[in-house]
């Protein structure tokens, strides 16, 4: 069984968890409350919101890696934090 590390540059450290079922959630709440471009929120949602993942999981299964940048604060002033997640099979 593979592990997956997901982490969000500047806002949450990679971390390793059981599953993609187990790290979606804390990404999740990483994310909801912050102030995500209007434009992009809904896209962020459905990656990594409740019931989002599927393209995620679908990704992970043919390339052990996903990556999309997120994108925080207002049209004039805003920053970019790459969520990345991973999945590394156990070491024998």
């Amino acid at each position: 069984m593979s592990t997956v590390r997901a982490g969000i540059a500047g806002v949450m450290l990679p971390t390793d968890f059981p599953s993609l079922d187990h790290a979606l959630p804390v990404l999740w709440e990483r994310v909801r409350k912050l102030p995500i471009r209007e434009a992009h929120r809904d896209f962020i949602r459905i990656c990594i919101g409740p019931g989002g993942g599927q393209g995620i999981a679908t990704c992970l299964s043919r390339n052990d890696s996903w990556s999309v940048t997120l994108y925080v604060g207002e049209m004039t002033d805003w920053t970019s934090h790459l969520i990345t997640i991973t999945t590394t099979a156990p070491q024998p």
